[in-house]
């Protein structure tokens, strides 16, 4: 694809990229030997890429991007997901990652069962702490052969496939309303944005480097300042209907 196309970037498209131990480095291997050079993008999981030198491997082979399934700042949450990773794993991978100028994205999810406003809370303010370079948020959504399906298959009545539904809907009856957690991304996303602009704003006399995406966060402070304000209002509204 290089030689015929040009091709200089990849999006990895596996669920999980690197599952079988030692082929991330053994990729790396390859990638030296044959002179390549490329930019790609990956998923992936935290506690995969805590294992030995998985982190400095991606770098070198080009990683850019990495999307994580970091899903909750709760470990009650991630732990009822039988998530299998600890929320301590979450701030230790993102840390090593930007450490090796590899961007972190943040896949996350509101909306599992036994999910409480602290539970919330806590995954707001990972993502104010860690400041990920990206993030992508849904609401839970049952799988068919999960516990979590068998849990909840009688309230999805003809709903049983993603084109009966999207990212942001809410099939069976959560803590909150689906209007909630609509309300709820959008309040998120604010937050995210308004910490950026902020983080740009601290460090603008130090680093003149930091990407577009922040400099239009910074600059769109006064519209999303106000709008947490105004979204955090509407969720206290949304929460006790």
């Amino acid at each position: 694809m290089q030689d015929q196309f040009k091709v200089d970037h990849f999006w990895m498209c596996d669920d999980i990229f690197g599952l079988k131990p030692g082929w991330v480095k053994a990729f790396n291997r390859i990638i030296k030997e044959k002179g390549r050079s490329f930019k790609y993008k990956i998923q992936s999981r935290v506690d995969l890429l805590l294992k030995e030198d998985t982190i400095r491997e991606l770098a070198e082979s080009g990683l850019e991007t990495v999307w994580l399934g970091a899903e909750s700042g709760s470990q009650k949450i991630l732990d009822a997901m039988d998530k299998g990773t600890d929320v301590s794993e979450i701030y230790e991978a993102a840390e090593k990652l930007k450490a090796q100028g590899i961007r972190v994205a943040f896949f996350l999810q509101f909306g599992y069962l036994g999910e409480e406003k602290a539970d919330i809370n806590k995954t707001v303010e990972m993502v104010r702490e860690i400041l990920p370079d990206d993030i992508g948020i849904s609401v839970s959504y049952p799988l068919p052969g999960t516990g979590f399906y068998d849990r909840v298959k009688e309230q999805l009545g003809s709903k049983s496939n993603w084109v009966d539904s999207d990212d942001l809907d809410l099939m069976y009856e959560g803590t909150f309303s689906a209007a909630y957690y609509k309300r709820l991304h959008r309040y998120v996303h604010k937050v995210y944005r308004r910490e950026q602009g902020w983080q740009t704003f601290k460090s603008a006399f130090t680093n003149s480097k930091k990407n577009r995406a922040n400099w239009r966060s910074f600059m769109l402070l006064p519209y999303y300042v106000p709008g947490v304000w105004w979204d955090s209002i509407q969720l206290g509204r949304l929460e006790n209907k």
